[in-house]
């Protein structure tokens, strides 16, 4: 663990990108393999987790600093962060000597634990506390308890890889995309400067659009831009190969077991290509709801009465790769004259199309074209540069969405949890409740849309209006009002009312409100229209033309 704390610790005291990208090569460089791939998958995101209890956890620490546990949980409170809470009070029970190698570490006092009982979970760490040097307490448990986070972007530690070898970033996240294990593969198999097969099955990381804050008439001459419907499914990359076809999730995961269909249709695809779309429920009249498409989510091998129920398209929008070359550096003018061949010569019944530019005569008409989004199931306009290149990440100037405006209601704070990272002692994360037949009921979660100051006059306010306790959650007296937004209601079979609000976030602090004027259940179905989700299969927008793209 002695490069690893010291790579912890260093990363922690610098604010510079630079300096941070600098401290990651030299780890790398000079750690040893077998724990370098550990850090790497660490730093890439992944985590360990449900491997013990945390009330189990502190019950231990109490035990073996002899303390009640009362006391271990008010000190929490206090500190905010548990690990951190639990490396302060086993500091003089750490007394080890001399590092032990992360991998190590990992292997033998980490990953066995999700094979334990909890009374040799607890000798395993007691073990490891023994063994550990105070400072690699903290490390530790960020690892154990799966809260481990450095405040190193992917794009940084990318940078920082590809420096190694001279290989670009974009190379690098390419190989970490997906789910890997750190026995699946090496260090040197991430920084090897040559192209491998195992690339060409891999997806890209995905171009992402940046939200459109100014007036779209600063964009300059609509004709320089390529309009398209932003579409509500599943952003996907579909890859052919040598060697077989693949689907892959924007978050990294193989999912085409789920859309046997799209890949039966993909076998009329020449080898070598990787497309970049969206994955719809589409039946023959036209898009489904999203809520429909959830039902697809998550099987392995759906049924022959599933897939009749909700058949899905793969509605394609960009051409990565063409016969095995790379074509990202290139315009999209020409990505999409590549794209447009490949896909009208397939048959126009088969579930893999093209998404269609949307004509009109400025951006007047097409202002009033968005204003009907949600009428035709769509979130607004995909607004891409003609001359953009498919680059990695958020990068302003090449893709804007253009969303039409949230949906919004009053909602009544009545639960919260404390947050993460910086605002692990601060109540941050919030139930917002409703009205419904004289009671209020819960229909979102939100942690984002306050400023700072504002979250820490919240958090002043729950404090003194506490009335329950759940866990890590405390129940709230009903008081402060806030404006709520969120872009679409659906069913939810994880909330009584049935109710669930899609990226609902915090708009404002309505101060000038009382609880009783806050919305209603009822208010809020009527905004999603609920009783027309009811019904599976049903059509929420039938387009005027079929994917076929007219040469």
């Amino acid at each position: 663990m002695n490069h690893f704390t010291q790579l912890f610790q260093s990363v922690d005291s610098v604010s510079g990108t630079n300096q941070r990208i600098r401290y990651l090569r030299e780890y790398f460089e000079e750690s040893k393999p077998e724990d370098s791939i550990w850090a790497c998958w660490f730093l890439d995101g992944n985590r360990v987790k449900n491997l013990i209890r945390l009330k189990d956890l502190k019950i231990l620490v109490a035990d073996v600093c002899s303390l009640p546990l009362w006391l271990v949980e008010d000190s929490h409170e206090v500190v905010g962060d548990l690990a951190e809470t639990l490396s302060l009070l086993l500091k003089s029970f750490a007394k080890g000597k001399e590092p032990i190698p992360l991998s190590t570490v990992v292997e033998k006092f980490i990953l066995p634990l999700s094979s334990m009982n909890v009374e040799e979970k607890c000798r395993t760490i007691k073990d490891a506390w023994a063994r550990l040097r105070p400072e690699d307490l903290l490390p530790y448990h960020k690892l154990m308890m799966g809260a481990f986070r450095m405040g190193i972007s992917n794009g940084n530690l990318c940078r920082a890889l590809g420096d190694i070898n001279n290989v670009p970033p974009a190379i690098i996240a390419q190989r970490m995309m997906g789910k890997w294990q750190p026995g699946d593969r090496t260090l040197q198999n991430i920084i090897v400067s040559a192209t491998t097969e195992e690339d060409l099955n891999a997806p890209v990381p995905f171009c992402l659009a940046s939200p459109l804050m100014a007036k779209v008439n600063t964009l300059g001459d609509n004709a320089e831009w390529q309009i398209e419907w932003k579409w509500d499914g599943i952003r996907a990359q579909l890859i052919k190969s040598h060697s077989g076809t693949l689907i892959w999730s924007r978050g990294g995961e193989s999912v085409g077991g789920a859309f046997p269909e799209i890949l039966e249709a993909a076998k009329l695809l020449p080898k070598g290509v990787c497309l970049d779309g969206e994955i719809l429920a589409w039946n023959q009249n036209g898009l489904m709801p999203f809520h429909d498409l959830q039902r697809r989510l998550g099987r392995k091998s759906p049924g022959v009465q599933i897939q009749r129920t909700v058949p899905t398209r793969f509605i394609a929008y960009d051409i990565i790769r063409f016969a095995g070359e790379d074509l990202r550096n290139k315009v999209l003018v020409k990505r999409r004259h590549l794209l447009e061949q490949l896909v009208t010569s397939l048959p126009s019944q088969y579930p893999i199309g093209i998404s269609r530019p949307v004509e009109a005569g400025n951006w007047e008409e097409y202002q009033i074209l968005r204003d009907e989004s949600r009428e035709k199931g769509v979130e607004g306009f995909m607004l891409k540069h003609i001359e953009s290149r498919y680059n990695p990440g958020r990068k302003k100037g090449g893709w804007y969405k253009w969303k039409i405006a949230p949906l919004e209601a009053d909602m009544v704070l009545v639960g919260a949890q404390m947050g993460h990272g910086r605002r692990a002692n601060i109540f941050s994360d919030y139930s917002l409740a409703v009205w419904h037949k004289d009671e209020l009921v819960v229909v979102a979660k939100a942690y984002s849309g306050l400023t700072d100051n504002e979250i820490l006059k919240v958090d002043k306010q729950i404090r003194k209006t506490i009335i329950g306790k759940f866990g890590p959650v405390r129940s709230v007296k009903p008081m402060m009002v806030f404006q709520v937004a969120f872009e679409g209601v659906q069913r939810s079979r994880r909330r009584k009312t049935g109710v669930g609000l899609r990226f609902p976030r915090i708009q404002r602090w309505r101060q000038d409100k009382l609880p009783e004027e806050a919305g209603h259940l009822e208010e809020i179905m009527a905004l999603g229209q609920l009783q027309n989700l009811e019904s599976p299969g049903q059509v929420v927008y039938q387009p005027e033309l079929d994917f076929k793209t007219e040469p």
